[in-house]
């Protein structure tokens, strides 16, 4: 690929008339922003047909043609046009992600017009990117020109339709990213790869039988395409998560998807975080879903699902899993804390959800491993003294306790115990007046932890007590007759 003196002028003159010519363009576009999408769309291409009469003109959306992000990604070159100020753009700064941090932030600009000297495989293009209002939403068009001279097909040029081609083909596969679906469109999400990275099932404590009967459910599915063909059984599939709140349903997806990702093949995910927007959730629905049959194979997760499919978009929903098109290749994951919540067309249906996973509350194994899980963390730290027995007395004394309360045991013991060493005050309230010393009331971290485990239960009757509380007045006050007064 050519620098970007190829996207210049082949003379003075021509470059006088083509920063003439933009300047023009900007007029006209500041002259019709204010009207409709229709006549600014149409303003905006007679005016670049008009001053650049020797140019081929194509107008593409941003997305998912994307040229820009396709040129930062290093498959073109894009220098945008600020030597003259007619181009408009909002000017942001953003700062550090550390407020500790020296480093100031960076300044960027938010482009809402602006024009681009463009390079994709030694060809010269200008691309103007336009935004303007529709309705109560924006839309935002790329105009790509390309001097003529070129082969035309059906009155189309085909090196900017090339171009285009190949942006949109980039765009849309994922790079080291998730597809996060929320506020009603597709967006990549690098933070929520990088967490997935960082996830296996070395990481998740569960039953190892329920462990390895997910793991083939879910591979053994993306492995058997000739199977399902061969029994003429739809390649499509869905399983759900369910149980208490933190006991590892969230983890547990990020390790699948992780596995998907290091597949020979890599299987995509596309994650649902909300149906929310100004067009209302049975377009988001069909958004998803026909991004979803664009992408297959691949898992589309719902996590709370019970959140998602309310009353409202239920029969909508169930048309997309069900309906006259094809879902070949799509594997549907949705997560609940409340199973009892989702309508029974979706739990118990026969060819929508088929297969259930209970995540419960830790068995004593379970919290044995976790245990040791940490126990593994804390071995290079010689300042805590954690022989292997002491999993088992943790275990012990935290019946009840889900992943999420044992992990809270253990960071807030630590903390407790490097809070203590900073500041060279003993720990207050661990040694008692009992004269019996139990096997590891020597141990300081198992002295901690006794107290952690003591609070924490007692936060989780607090909490249990105040759930049926809220549940007992729920009931009383909502008792009516049929013409809704209490009775």
């Amino acid at each position: 690929m050519r620098n970007g003196a190829l996207c210049q002028p082949n003379s003075m003159d021509e470059s006088i008339a083509v920063n003439r010519a933009s300047a023009n363009v900007f007029e006209d576009y500041q002259k019709h922003n204010s009207a409709t999408q229709a006549s600014t769309e149409i303003a905006i291409i007679s005016s670049l047909r008009g001053r650049y009469p020797d140019w081929e003109v194509t107008v593409t959306p941003s997305y998912p043609t994307s040229l820009l992000a396709f040129a930062r990604a290093g498959q073109a070159e894009a220098k945008l046009d600020t030597k003259a100020e007619d181009f408009s753009a909002k000017r942001i700064h953003s700062p550090s992600s550390d407020r500790t941090s020296q480093n100031p932030g960076v300044m960027s600009d938010l482009v809402l017009f602006g024009k681009y000297d463009y390079t994709w495989k030694d060809q010269a293009f200008i691309v103007y990117s336009a935004t303007f209002q529709q309705g109560h939403g924006q839309v935002k068009n790329h105009y790509v020109l390309h001097k003529r001279g070129h082969e035309l097909v059906d009155g189309r040029c085909k090196v900017t339709d090339d171009l285009i081609a190949a942006a949109t083909q980039w765009s849309n596969n994922v790079h080291n990213e998730v597809l996060v679906f929320d506020q009603e469109m597709w967006t990549k999400s690098t933070e929520l790869f990088s967490s997935v990275q960082s996830s296996s099932w070395d990481d998740v404590i569960m039953n190892e039988d329920m462990k390895e009967t997910l793991v083939k459910d879910v591979e053994g599915f993306f492995d058997s395409r000739e199977e399902y063909k061969e029994f003429l059984v739809p390649w499509k599939r869905g399983i759900i998560f369910h149980g208490l709140p933190g006991n590892g349903k969230t983890i547990s997806i990020k390790a699948l998807m992780h596995a998907l990702y290091m597949r020979e093949e890599p299987v995509p995910t596309l994650y649902v975080k909300s149906l929310a927007g100004c067009h209302g959730p049975e377009y988001a629905i069909r958004q998803i879903f026909v991004k979803a049959r664009q992408s297959t194979p691949c898992l589309l997760v719902f996590e709370d699902l019970d959140s998602l499919i309310t009353d409202r978009v239920k029969s909508f929903f169930l048309n997309e899993v069900d309906g006259l098109e094809s879902n070949e290749g799509l594997m549907m994951l949705g997560s609940t804390n409340y199973l009892e919540r989702l309508d029974a067309g979706i739990s118990k249906r026969p060819g929508r959800f088929d297969r259930k996973y209970h995540f419960a509350l830790p068995a004593t194994a379970e919290r044995v491993k976790y245990c040791d899980y940490w126990r593994t963390k804390l071995t290079k730290n010689n300042k805590i003294d954690y022989p292997p027995k002491l999993s088992e007395a943790i275990a012990e004394v935290t019946e009840g306790f889900s992943f999420a309360y044992l992990k809270e045991t253990f960071i807030t013991s630590l903390l407790i115990i490097v809070g203590s060493r900073k500041t060279g005050r003993d720990i207050d309230g661990l040694a008692g007046n009992s004269e019996e010393v139990g096997e590891f009331d020597n141990l300081l971290l198992w002295r901690v932890l006794s107290k952690q485990v003591n609070n924490l239960r007692a936060e989780m009757e607090d909490a249990r007590k105040s759930t049926e509380d809220a549940a007992k007045n729920n009931a009383a006050n909502g008792a009516s007759n049929a013409f809704g007064m209490p009775i």
